[in-house]
């Protein structure tokens, strides 16, 4: 083994052990990953994003780059359901997904964000009814909303993970190349005509390569995860997010997936899922976390 090789696998050991640190392990919150079914569809190699459907039992999924505008219903064995391709509309890197309520009405929000290559400033968010089994397979570009978003200043926006808080619909963007990944958020889905936004700095993070985020149904819990760990906060009573994601998370026992890039709480918040790409011809699974019961308290 050669001394740069070493150097190498050092810094991921002292990187890895500084996150046993800075979390609090526990498995008080959270029992550990039940694989519901196999993803085995060839349309589905790359799952990058999933959110939980109205629909009992049934999740929404994309793949990431290479496919087209494309959203897929799954059911809790990952087997799919039904494709829904978005009209009119060319994708770069799609990352993520989540569900904004506005006036009484169920949306989902497509995130365009990812962006390898360095080049992108403003990325886009497509905003649509969310539709049910029984609607079109094409969802109308008249029915389709696009929305602006870029980091402050000149950075590059660069992040692989959004999400949306129940109570005030506020947008969080998690980066993903900065060496600390770092929550940002904006006011988008306020009624405003405003279509750019620039997105303001919450929080930073002490670590890095952030790959997907959820906040539960309540508003009150977020999880975060990297390729090798799940993080999750309880925020407290009036508690902005900015001020509770500055105390120490608890880390989820998680059995690393191939490439973990989705995670959603369910609609009843008594647990969150997990998928991962394929990558190589690995296998990937739908995994739940159950919450256990006596953490709703702690």
């Amino acid at each position: 083994m050669n001394i740069a090789r070493t150097k190498v696998l050092l810094m991921i050991v002292l990187f890895l052990s500084g996150l046993r640190i800075y979390a609090q392990n526990n498995k008080d919150y959270f029992k550990t990953q039940i694989p519901l079914g196999e993803l085995t569809d060839v349309q589905l190699k790359e799952v990058s994003g999933i959110v939980a459907a109205q629909g009992e039992g049934c999740f929404w999924v994309h793949n990431d780059s290479g496919d087209g505008a494309n959203i897929y219903l799954i059911d809790r064995q990952a087997n799919l359901l039904k494709k829904f391709r978005l009209e009119g509309v060319d994708v770069v890197d799609c990352e993520d997904m989540d569900r904004v309520k506005i006036n009484g009405k169920n949306y989902l929000v497509l995130a365009d964000i990812g962006n390898n290559l360095g080049k992108r400033t403003w990325a886009s968010l497509y905003v649509f009814p969310e539709p049910s089994a029984n609607d079109s397979l094409v969802i109308s570009k008249k029915d389709i909303k696009t929305i602006f978003v870029k980091f402050p200043g000149q950075k590059r926006l660069d992040a692989e993970s959004i999400m949306v808080d129940p109570r005030d619909n506020m947008l969080y963007i998690v980066s993903k190349r900065e060496f600390h990944s770092t929550v940002y958020a904006a006011a988008v889905f306020k009624g405003v005509q405003q279509q750019y936004f620039t997105l303001t700095k919450v929080a930073e993070l002490p670590f890095t390569f952030a790959t997907a985020s959820a906040i539960d149904p309540t508003g009150r819990e977020m999880l975060i995860k990297n390729i090798t760990h799940i993080f999750y906060w309880k925020r407290k009573p009036g508690e902005s997010w900015g001020g509770a994601l500055q105390r120490k998370p608890i880390e989820v026992p998680y059995t690393v997936e191939p490439q973990g890039e989705a995670i959603t709480f369910d609609n009843k918040g008594t647990g969150f899922y997990t998928i991962s790409e394929r990558p190589f011809g690995l296998k990937s699974y739908l995994y739940y976390f159950e919450k256990v019961s006596k953490s709703a308290d702690k």
